[in-house]
């Protein structure tokens, strides 16, 4: 009987183990997950870091006070409604164009100079992009009993989660632990390389990443707002020891608001800019008008083109000019300058394309004025004189008497 209690004993201690085995098995997956080791075809991260487990708290945005609310408009520049300075002395705003990648549309934005010309912000958005379903992003997921409390999450939490779970590696229940997994593998999606931090900012409605910055005099950030599927972002650099750029930086996180594009906007925006008197038309303010009114329809070549026309009537607007000139020459091969003047200090490639444009435009000009010139009639001899005269009094006829005049 001793040997088969002995026996009995065995397996029981062995089924017993087994268990703890069989328990413990999918937490010590889990831990090692969380710490970056042992990926395996069920679940692995390329990007992996550990900044992924903690989101931080971001600080309050401080309070922006405008006292001069009559200098500020908002403008829509593509899919985001940014306040923008109008004839405001102390500011300057350059347009800026990214169109590295000709298959998409180019990254529009405001440079924001303070008198002086040194930049103080610099804020730009970032094309839409449609909510991605994930939840087939590792083979762990596509595991039924996985995938299955995947597909039961609440998607607006989740949402918010991404950027404000706190991840605590500890003993937990089935559902937690793949909660938690799942999460890791949306961070590694949604977090940009190079994040420093992030968190949730407005009461939990936009998503803020702190990204690194090549330059350690500005900080970059870029903010995200999922609206029902649709994810809205822009760029934001401000400047870390200046104040007036961070008054900026809280006006812009407190203002910034999304919308699609909307090419009757950009016609309701041109109305209102010729509307506005010639002066205004050829100063900061007018480019505004336009570029808003061309980032609702980008390939609008006809704004484009009045954009630099006004410009360059204007004065000092160098600086203004010359990323719409360069994006011109690289969408269209050409610069659309209208005036002659060109200055050769500026970038060189540029200087040359707009003086080939402009010697063009004084060959068309020059073939157009001679194509409407009046044709001069060639210098008679008095021989071909006196014909002409002769031929003419017979085609006229006899004199009549009433037509005499006497004196």
């Amino acid at each position: 009987m001793r040997w088969l209690l002995g026996i009995i004993l065995t397996i029981g201690l062995l089924v017993f183990g087994g268990y703890i085995l069989l328990k413990g098995y999918p937490y010590r997956l889990y831990s090692n997950w969380m710490a970056g080791k042992e990926w395996n075809r069920y679940y692995s991260l390329s990007n992996y870091t550990s900044s992924y487990l903690t989101p931080v708290s971001i600080e309050e945005i401080p309070p922006y006070k405008e006292d001069y609310a009559q200098l500020w408009r908002e403008f829509p520049l593509r899919n985001a409604n940014i306040p923008l300075p109008v004839r405001h002395p102390m500011f300057q705003t350059i347009p800026m164009l990214d169109g590295k990648n000709s298959k998409l549309p180019p990254q529009l934005g405001i440079v924001i100079l303070a008198p002086n010309g040194r930049e103080l912000s610099r804020v730009y958005t970032m094309p839409m992009n449609l909510y991605e379903d994930h939840s087939q992003g590792q083979d762990l997921f596509k595991l039924p009993f996985v995938r299955n409390r995947i597909l039961k999450l609440d998607l607006v939490k989740l949402w918010k989660d991404i950027f404000s779970y706190q991840i605590d590696v500890k003993s937990k229940s089935l559902d937690e632990m793949i909660y938690d997994l799942y999460i890791l593998h949306l961070r590694s999606k949604y977090l940009p390389k190079g994040t420093i931090k992030y968190g949730l900012i407005k009461q939990g409605e936009q998503a803020l990443i702190e990204l690194v910055s090549k330059d350690k005099d500005y900080i970059i950030e870029m903010i995200l707002t999922n609206n029902s599927g649709n994810i809205y972002s822009y760029i934001l650099k401000t400047e870390k020891n200046n104040d007036e750029s961070r008054k900026l930086r809280s006006k812009f996180l407190e203002n910034i608001s999304f919308q699609s594009a909307d090419p009757a906007m950009g016609k309701f925006l041109y109305t209102e800019f010729k509307q506005l008197n010639f002066a205004r038309q050829v100063d900061q303010e007018g480019m505004l008008y336009l570029f808003s009114a061309w980032s609702q329809d980008i390939e609008s070549e006809d704004l484009l083109k009045e954009m630099i026309f006004y410009l360059e009537r204007g004065r000092n607007n160098e600086l203004q000019l010359k990323p719409l000139y360069r994006y011109a020459l690289k969408k269209y091969g050409k610069t659309f300058t209208t005036r002659k003047n060109v200055n050769e200090s500026d970038d060189a490639e540029l200087a040359l394309q707009r003086k080939i444009e402009v010697e063009d435009m004084d060959r068309k000009l020059d073939l157009e004025l001679e194509k409407n010139r009046p044709t001069v009639a060639p210098d008679l001899t008095p021989d071909e004189k006196m014909n002409l005269y002769l031929k003419k009094a017979k085609e006229e006829g006899p004199v009549d008497n009433k037509d005499m005049t006497i004196h």
